[in-house]
């Protein structure tokens, strides 16, 4: 593909949900670090605000009860887990937190950030509810890949603690999500 055809915004079916995913997909796309570590963690920091922003907006909308309180345990989760990725920086990182260039530290990340993305804006459903379910589905699986990316190239053991909590947390969002939509199947109310 060219660098014409790629900065073509992806034909994106608009959802409640856009303006929030497009923030996210951005913000991570320009996280790079000087280590995998560091890169991980800048890119996770934007991905887990995409997934409460999205929380947030679902939350104004539903009457469900399971997606509400899965929308309130998303935020919660996610708001924990930045505030350990910041402290995490800030004692880490600090020494080249501002900006460092690029040093290809974003590679190993980039298939699954893709992968993601395309997932995510793919992922509709019949209303706000499903599709908020399927978009996290696909965020979720994202949040899996680049945890075990990292897993492979970290030797931090902060890092690969918060990538294993990461997996083990998100395995369990995402089966918890497709049991409600299999509860809930497409055509009904």
């Amino acid at each position: 593909a060219s660098m014409a055809a790629a900065e073509q915004p992806m034909p994106m079916a608009q959802t409640p949900f856009s303006p929030a995913e497009m923030k996210m997909h951005e913000a991570m796309m320009a996280a790079t670090g000087a280590s995998a570590d560091e890169t991980w963690a800048r890119k996770t920091i934007p991905h887990h605000q995409g997934a409460l922003d999205m929380s947030e907006i679902v939350l104004r909308d539903t009457q469900d009860a399971e997606i509400r309180r899965m929308a309130q345990k998303t935020i919660e989760m996610q708001t924990q887990d930045i505030a350990e990725l910041r402290r995490w920086l800030e004692t880490q990182a600090g020494a080249t937190s501002d900006s460092p260039s690029p040093t290809g530290q974003d590679m190993p990340f980039a298939a699954a950030e893709s992968k993601m993305k395309d997932a995510m804006m793919g992922a509709t459903g019949g209303n706000t509810d499903q599709t908020w379910a399927r978009k996290m589905i696909a965020h979720h699986q994202g949040a899996l890949d680049m945890a075990q990316v990292v897993l492979r190239e970290s030797q931090d053991a902060d890092i690969r603690r918060m990538a294993q909590k990461t997996i083990e947390m998100q395995t369990a969002d995402i089966a918890e999500l497709r049991a409600w939509l299999d509860s809930h199947p497409a055509g009904a109310a």
